[in-house]
């Protein structure tokens, strides 16, 4: 989980710097994160990894959760635009909560008054580090459905991935989203063509490989971990794109973002370590 968190700040950075600064569009960094994906499970294939290709794309578990996977993540490049960053990624982030729920009643995992407790304080400090306010969070409107659409396909997608982990390799769970993401950005590239430079597409493959390397280290994550502390792990990452947002791009960073930082620390060790159930 760690080593997800890390790959997942480093593409989100690489994203910003393509997308924001350099222009390209956010339909074709989804496309190439799909096709980068795809080169990264093949390679995997070829040095002896077990990978199904055939499975990833036909066996009804993977398929919801490719489908699951490409509809999320598109909820959330839909919404960041109208919504904004703060409050897209703070709707989105609610996965962590439903994903929680959804396992407690599907995977039958324990969901304790603690871990609810921790997901709630971080949650609470996920919304003052990314600057959402009352007056944002009262407007509701068809963005803000398909944000809640977004974080409850989220949900769904990690619990399905979860259910996988007992049958499946990692690497054929991820094929699964690489396969109907690329098949569900690839229309959008099409109808906004325009050629990317070299360096676009130099750092959009970079990009993709980091969110390969990512994805896959969290899928054998929950491997391991239960969907609540392994959410618990993910919730942390919006922090860390915030602090290298500071220290790359010299975004601000105020009083109020550094309380909610502190918050989010505090809500993942109420729920990894005190939340913990004892066997």
């Amino acid at each position: 989980m760690g080593l997800s968190l890390l790959c997942f700040t480093c593409n989100a950075l690489l994203l910003k710097q393509t997308t924001s600064v350099l222009g390209a569009s956010a339909w074709l960094a989804l496309l190439i994160r799909a096709a980068g994906g795809m080169v990264v499970v093949w390679l995997l294939a070829l040095r002896g990894g077990r990978v199904d290709f055939r499975r990833a794309i036909t066996v009804p578990m993977l398929v919801s959760r490719g489908i699951l996977g490409a509809l999320g993540t598109a909820a959330y490049y839909v919404t960041i635009g109208p919504l904004g960053p703060g409050k897209a990624t703070l709707i989105g982030n609610t996965w962590v909560i439903w994903s929680a729920l959804m396992a407690a009643f599907v995977l039958h995992e324990t969901l304790t008054p603690k871990k609810i407790l921790g997901i709630l304080i971080a949650l609470g400090g996920l919304a003052m580090l990314t600057g959402v306010d009352h007056d944002a969070l009262g407007r509701f409107g068809r963005y803000e459905l398909i944000a809640i659409a977004g974080a409850l396909l989220a949900a769904a997608t990690v619990v399905v991935i979860r259910q996988l982990t007992r049958t499946e390799t990692s690497a054929t769970i991820f094929t699964s989203q690489c396969a109907y993401t690329g098949l569900f950005a690839l229309p959008f590239v099409m109808a906004q063509w325009s050629t990317p430079t070299v360096a676009v597409l130099l750092l959009l493959s970079l990009a993709a490989t980091l969110a390969a390397v990512g994805q896959l280290a969290m899928t054998e994550g929950f491997r391991n971990l239960s969907v609540t502390i392994g959410g618990a792990f993910q919730v942390v990452l919006p922090l860390l794109i915030t602090l290298g947002s500071v220290a790359l791009f010299a975004e601000p960073f105020t009083l109020a973002q550094a309380g909610g930082a502190a918050l989010i620390i505090a809500g993942c060790y109420v729920t990894v370590v005190l939340g913990a159930v004892k066997k």
